[in-house]
């Protein structure tokens, strides 16, 4: 008699939105964010976040939304990557290109090639030249992508360094638009020769890099419209030498940007392939499937506290692989800081190996299918970044775009919103803007390569500049943390002072909790400040604050601050405040200057 399981789920009933927004509302209740009278149905709404171009992440959403979204232009079929669209053969685990990015004579290829990496990408314009640094390195085995100034010389040295025996997703790296950001200068001339070279030796030919517009501060809907607008401009210089839609698109491949917001990275890849199979599809394109090369955001990179970038560039790292790319470059985690050394390197490589080999992502076929949440979101990117598109369309194109200074509006608006949010820590800085490391000394790096020449239209920018700016000038004056009320009362808010106070490279002297009146301003004397911080309960500042700020202003600090909004009974008591969802940039100047003054 077969056995039957107690532990079937067959007769485990699925769960309701309902219920699911009854859990949540309970929660919410709990901590105070709800009440109960509120309507549950209400509650998933309050754990909504935004990106900065305002486009929703849902905290909630059923496998119901997949299924909705399934016969429309984001339906699985468009929104899969190469590697996610294939049926592997029994035993084959599909998994992504691991590419290094080479850009100084110190950097071994094959040694990057020995530690894990599949492929190479290459800078010719840092090297001097690729053939000298491919020696050992077996071209037909690992594709090799070019950053070169000339790539029709550059591509011939290659070429010839191959024997003519280069694997097929080896790529002369022309990104004429690109190009015209970098250097001020369009690559236009050499489309033709760039095409047939890679035609003729069946290899990819073009890059259309939107990671550019990212690092100058492009959120996602620009970086995808971009990428777009550069793509069919690409094609139409193309078609112009004479090279058939379906071909032209056969020898281009996209670089975007990935970032630790992970589900954002997540949706944005597949979004940019449900825009370029819809492109396809209006230019008679039979392969709509877009080659698709992720690398790890330089601008979420940090000079302070930079290991924390490895958790970052693991995240990031993460989300393009779920996010389906072909190939993946992690930046090393003192990228920011100049040029990387051996160390920084392997652990870069070490993240892809682990994430492929030990973690097995590769293992799951399209592991963000059919999950409500993502669907959306790729779903509300990609129509977002279509309308964006078919706006820089419509008003000509990518270049007309560029040249008017629209690119330049759109960034510097992007920019804004993202420092704003940044500044209220809404979008948090780990090691930056939260739990920094006071006394923290920098690393020391050498100057490292940047694909910027000195004409370039726009300049690459990094999220954590507003407070970094600040650690590297640090205040030389302290704020006195004054507590109010025993230890348990203070702890918190004196927590929370000191964090933000650090952020903005000014020390923290704690006053000693439970000590008399005199003894805390004698250490504030000793501390050197006359600034002062009250850190306390709102019950101890409704009790003793008035009578504290008065008996403070007797003996002499110029500049009060209270740590949380202050009650009503010291609002107009003190000089300034720290609170949660505050402009904390504003603040920490205001206070820098006061502490000067």
């Amino acid at each position: 008699m077969p056995h039957e399981s107690k532990l079937s789920l067959g007769a485990t009933p699925a769960a309701t939105a309902e219920q699911w927004q009854q859990a949540v509302a309970a929660v919410l209740v709990k901590s105070k964010r709800m009440a109960e009278s509120d309507d549950p149905a209400d509650a998933p709404q309050k754990l909504a976040k935004h990106t900065t171009d305002g486009i929703e992440i849902a905290p909630l959403a059923g496998s119901d939304v997949a299924r909705e979204l399934a016969s429309t232009p984001t339906g699985s079929d468009a929104v899969r990557g190469h590697l996610q669209s294939q049926v592997p053969e029994p035993g084959d685990v599909p998994t992504w290109d691991l590419r290094v990015f080479i850009s100084d004579r110190t950097q071994q290829p094959t040694d990057a090639l020995e530690g894990g990496a599949g492929s190479l990408w290459l800078s010719s314009r840092a090297l001097g030249g690729v053939g000298a640094v491919l020696d050992g390195v077996l071209l037909d085995v690992a594709p090799v992508v070019l950053d070169s100034a000339d790539p029709v010389a550059d591509g011939t040295e290659l070429i010839n360094a191959a024997g003519g025996a280069l694997h097929p997703h080896s790529n002369l790296g022309l990104d004429p638009t690109g190009e015209l950001l970098l250097t001020g200068t369009p690559a236009d001339a050499q489309i033709a020769e760039v095409a047939a070279l890679a035609r003729d030796n069946s290899i990819r030919g073009f890059v259309i890099d939107a990671s550019i517009v990212h690092d100058a501060g492009a959120g996602e809907v620009l970086e995808l419209a971009y990428a777009a607008a550069a793509g069919v401009q690409l094609l139409r210089r193309l078609d112009e030498a004479g090279i058939d839609a379906s071909q032209a698109a056969g020898l281009i491949e996209f670089r975007y940007a990935a970032t630790d917001q992970q589900f954002t990275t997540i949706a944005k890849l597949r979004a940019a392939r449900a825009i370029w199979a819809r492109i396809c599809q209006v230019a008679g394109i039979d392969d709509d499937v877009q080659a698709q090369h992720a690398v790890t955001s330089g601008r979420m990179m940090t000079q302070f506290d930079p290991w924390t970038n490895l958790l970052r560039t693991t995240i990031a790292t993460f989300a393009a692989g779920v996010g389906g790319a072909d190939a993946i470059t992690v930046q090393e985690y003192d990228a920011a800081l100049g040029a990387s050394d051996d160390f920084s390197r392997r652990m870069a490589r070490n993240i892809s190996n682990l994430l492929v080999n030990e973690s097995h992502i590769g293992q799951v076929h399209d592991p963000a299918g059919g999950s409500g949440s993502i669907e959306r979101l790729t779903d509300d990117l990609a129509r977002a970044g279509w309308a964006k598109f078919t706006e820089i369309e419509r008003d000509g194109d990518i270049r007309a775009f560029i040249a008017d200074g629209s690119l330049a509006k759109e960034l510097d608006a992007a920019i804004a919103r993202r420092t704003e949010a940044i500044a209220k820590r809404e979008q948090p800085i780990t090691g930056i803007s939260e739990f920094p490391l006071a006394d923290e000394t920098m690393l020391a790096r050498e100057p490292g390569y940047s694909r910027y020449a000195e004409g370039a239209l726009i300049r690459p920018v990094r999220d954590a500049d507003g407070f970094e700016q600040l650690r590297r000038e640090p205040a030389t004056r302290p704020v006195f943390l004054w507590p109010i009320g025993p230890l348990a009362a203070h702890t918190a808010r004196a927590t929370f002072a000191a964090n933000l106070l650090t952020a903005g490279g000014i020390p923290v002297v704690q006053g000693k909790a439970g000590a008399d009146f005199d003894t805390l301003a004698a250490a504030a004397r000793e501390a050197g400040t006359s600034v002062i911080c009250l850190v306390g309960s709102d019950e101890g500042y409704r009790t003793e604050g008035p009578a504290l700020v008065k008996q403070l202003r007797g003996v002499g600090p110029a500049h009060i601050i209270n740590a949380g909004k202050p009650v009503s009974e010291i609002a107009d008591l003190v000089d300034d405040f720290m609170a949660v969802r505050q402009d904390a940039l504003a603040f920490l100047n205001r206070t820098r200057t006061a502490l000067e003054d």
